[in-house]
């Protein structure tokens, strides 16, 4: 049974969660009527990705300064209040008013992800983390799939003001459960004392260098996120140019990413006894699907390789954080998960430019290709460091 102040969290990030692919959805049917812009669209996404690079490193300090709880009922608070301004937008002349509103939106999420994440270790037994860890994938599955169509029916009937009063609502609901959820008292004496030192840094580096499991996972998060842009942008490209799906096509897509997330929950607990061994061998897998991907040519295949894309992905995600949690001191989690965070989410921003500017130049299947390509490489190159590592430890050198 997972803990009870776990399942307050959960229910905090899929309320909050679900709340944000609403206004997500209705935004951007709203800024592109508003434009007929694709270039203001990329504009607001671009936009989103700027606060994790400042905000998420921070993220890692305040963690060590205030509470977690505190923090993440702050930004609950202040992104509902946020949300309302959307409100306002009636015409093109308030197109400032959804660019300024989404950064704050995305200021808010920059400190908030890594204070919920390092929460968890927090609130669950060590012996629970890759249970929970799976759930957290299911979390992500029913967002993306629930919040995304419902997003869409509710803008498309009652028109986007509902889905953002729903979306305020939503973070201040989240922010109520997350001011009943009890965090354990000693713990929090120790991560304050031990962070009251100027030397977290290089602790966590220390760290680091210390765990070659925690090393890969380290590897994972700062190499990947360079494609993960291509997967970004091509699965628009691929529902309405390729398969010639429409706007339906790409629903359909998140929707079998969003399935697959929820049953990584099923296949995670197979690996509780090689965490890293299947983590690399689900992204190599990841990778082969898809170079498979862009060979593809009928829909419901794309569909169904997209559902096994994000089932690889979710229990790959399931074991490496599973795996980071229990090789990273509670201490030192906050300052590293920021550290991630900032790093992942930039990386992400520049691919997804990059890839949009590739997919000008070369087909989008080539690029699908060299997108899946670069998974299946950077499989083999961790793999070979692990092995390599794990030998010379052997051989005592």
């Amino acid at each position: 049974m997972v803990d009870r102040q776990y399942r307050k969290l959960f229910a905090a990030g899929i309320i909050n969660g679900m709340g944000d692919r609403f206004c997500q959805i209705a935004l951007l049917a709203l800024i592109y009527r508003l434009t007929g812009s694709g270039f203001s669209v990329g504009i607001l996404l671009g936009l989103r990705v700027i606060p994790f690079l400042v905000l998420s490193p921070a993220a890692g300090v305040l963690i060590t300064r205030i509470s977690r709880r505190m923090l993440m009922m702050t930004t609950d608070l202040f992104r509902g209040l946020a949300a309302l301004a959307f409100l306002s937008v009636h015409s093109p002349e308030d197109i400032w008013i959804i660019y300024g509103v989404s950064t704050l939106l995305a200021c808010g999420e920059a400190l908030y992800a890594p204070a919920r994440k390092s929460s968890i270790p927090l609130l669950v037994h060590p012996s629970e983390l890759l249970k929970v860890n799976s759930l957290e994938q299911v979390m992500s599955g029913l967002v993306l799939v629930v919040g995304a169509a419902a997003g869409g029916i509710i803008s498309a009937l009652f028109g986007p003001q509902a889905a953002f009063i729903l979306n305020a609502a939503s973070f201040f609901a989240a922010g109520l459960i997350v001011r009943n959820i009890a965090f354990p008292p000693v713990m929090k004496e120790k991560i304050s004392r031990e962070d009251h030192s100027n030397r977290s840094r290089s602790r966590m580096l220390d760290c680091i260098r210390a765990s070659v499991p925690l090393q890969v996972v380290v590897a994972f998060e700062l190499l990947v996120p360079m494609l993960n842009g291509i997967d970004n942008v091509l699965i628009s490209v691929y529902a309405v140019q390729e398969f010639r799906l429409g706007d339906a096509g790409i629903g359909l897509f998140y929707a079998a990413l969003g399935a697959g997330l929820v049953a990584s929950y099923a296949i995670g607990h197979l690996f509780s006894g090689s965490l890293l061994k299947g983590g690399l061998v689900c992204l190599l897998l990841e990778g082969i699907l898809l170079m498979g991907l862009s060979g593809i040519y009928h829909a419901w295949a794309a569909v169904a390789i997209y559902f096994l894309i994000s089932l690889a992905g979710g229990v790959g995600a399931i074991c490496l954080d599973t795996l980071l949690m229990r090789e990273t001191p509670l201490y030192l989690q906050g300052p590293l998960l920021g550290m991630l965070t900032a790093w992942s989410q930039g990386i992400i921003g520049l691919s997804m430019f990059g890839a949009g500017v590739a997919i000008e130049m070369m087909e989008p299947r080539m690029l699908g290709l060299v997108g899946g390509a670069g998974f299946v490489v950077i499989s083999i190159v961790i793999s070979m460091y692990y092995a390599r590592i794990r030998s010379r430890k052997a051989a005592g050198v």
